[in-house]
């Protein structure tokens, strides 16, 4: 397929570029504000504080005095769900810090939108299942095929054909 080019091109072309330069600044701005977030939660009646960093990752575990009042089995399930409503609380505030990017991202035209007949690869990404928060029973574990990629407008390369030239492969025994 052949992908015509409007007149209009250029313009859009420069309008699409700009877009992009103010996205690189957002995007950069975004970063550096980013890295510098965490989120703390405390449970059981302030006996137990998680603090986990803008990845969600626990960096802190804080028990009060009165932690002796707990079983292992509470602490252990305490410690989890702070750091659980913790990572939650990072995540909106990710969500809110790059809202402003997304925003922007769809004021800018898309390239298949400019150039006819171009797919639109944002519409082709798969999307990512929901990570679990309680551990997985493993007999209940199903493993989810990876989809298969089918491309078009591809060439078959009979690999074995290509030996026997002058020039050995990357593997061959001359290296």
């Amino acid at each position: 397929m052949v992908a015509v080019i409007s007149g209009d091109f250029s313009e859009e072309a420069a309008a699409a570029y700009e877009s992009l330069q103010r996205q690189m600044g957002l995007i950069a701005e975004a970063q550096r504000q980013r890295v510098k977030l965490t989120a703390s939660a405390s449970v059981r009646d302030g006996r137990v504080t998680a603090t986990v960093n803008a990845d969600g990752l626990l960096i802190e575990t804080v028990f009060a005095d009165d932690i002796d009042e707990l079983s292992y089995a509470e602490i252990a399930a305490a410690v989890t769900e702070a750091t659980q409503q913790a990572a939650a609380e990072v995540a909106q505030k990710s969500a809110e810090l790059v809202a402003p990017l997304r925003e922007e991202r769809a004021r800018r035209p898309k390239l298949s939108e400019m150039i006819p007949g171009l797919a639109d690869v944002e519409a082709m990404m798969p999307v990512a299942p929901p990570v679990p928060t309680v551990v997985p029973d493993p007999e209940d574990a199903e493993v989810a095929a990876d989809p298969v990629l089918e491309f078009e407008n591809v060439e078959e390369v009979d690999r074995a054909a290509g030996r026997g030239r002058s020039n050995p492969p990357v593997s061959g025994s001359t290296w």
